[in-house]
């Protein structure tokens, strides 16, 4: 699929979720709870969701909260250098692409650490840029309590025990 018909989908999940949101305020109770088959109807996939949904989160953190000399996270233009043994567990463009989710705002710097643990403690190794992708995807839906060891399930990020 080419970037421009990914992109298109995602703007398309986007539209189609704000039109069940707007239909739920003007009284429509169902709007909600249709939401999956509406999505199913536009032939939208669970990935477009995923999409639609990092970008309605990056949003959100355009602006950024004000660092306050208190806040003892790095700042949101901070560089992040890979450990030796982060280095032999992501390549090259898979931390590229983490960098480049981190620069647009799509993880905050809790998320972006929680995303590293979680493709770390996965055992594929090298991880590539599809196994960050999924791991970033999990981390931005994933309510702000759960780490990344209460992400368990099928795929290259099911914990070994």
């Amino acid at each position: 699929m080419s970037g421009d018909s990914e992109q298109d989908a995602v703007f398309r999940a986007l539209r189609l979720l704000a039109d069940q949101l707007e239909r739920y305020v003007d009284g429509d109770e169902l709007a909600l709870e249709t939401l999956g088959e509406a999505f199913e109807q536009a032939g939208l996939s669970p990935d477009d969701l995923q999409s639609a949904v990092m970008v309605l989160r990056s949003i959100g953190t355009v602006g950024g909260e004000p660092e306050g000399e208190d806040d003892p996270s790095p700042g949101r233009h901070a560089h992040r250098v890979l450990s030796p043994e982060e280095r032999a567990i992501l390549t090259p463009e898979a931390w590229g692409y983490l960098l480049w989710l981190r620069s647009q705002g799509s993880l905050d710097a809790g998320q972006f650490e929680r995303v590293l643990d979680l493709v770390s403690g996965s055992g594929v190794r090298p991880v590539g840029i599809e196994h960050v992708r999924e791991a970033a995807v999990r981390i931005a839906m994933a309510p702000e309590s759960a780490d990344a060891g209460e992400l368990t399930g099928e795929g290259p990020f099911e914990r070994a025990h």
